[in-house]
């Protein structure tokens, strides 16, 4: 299980970025779900966070098994959504 939230134009959906992360966790990601909504964080933004469970039926997975995928979310959302990684 792995966390994480990103940081929004307050216009931008949270089954926007939900989609982005399923279709790029794909068969590994077994759960997202979102779990804080954080307004005016700067002006016009919103932070939302997910919790992201990984699972594969075939294999037991390895801390760089998830964190490949992750990764991947990360990149997918901030590039294709303008998002920004919360620290």
């Amino acid at each position: 299980v792995k966390d994480v939230a990103f940081v929004v134009d307050n216009n931008i959906e949270s089954d926007t970025i939900k989609a982005a992360i399923t279709r790029t966790g794909g068969r590994t990601l077994a759960s997202c779900k979102e779990f804080d909504v954080y307004k005016d964080i700067e002006p016009g933004k919103k932070s939302i966070a997910y919790s992201l469970t990984f699972k594969d039926d075939t294999k037991t997975l390895l801390e760089d098994d998830v964190m490949l995928v992750f990764n991947k979310i990360i990149k997918d959302v901030t590039e294709k959504l303008g998002a920004k990684l919360r620290g």
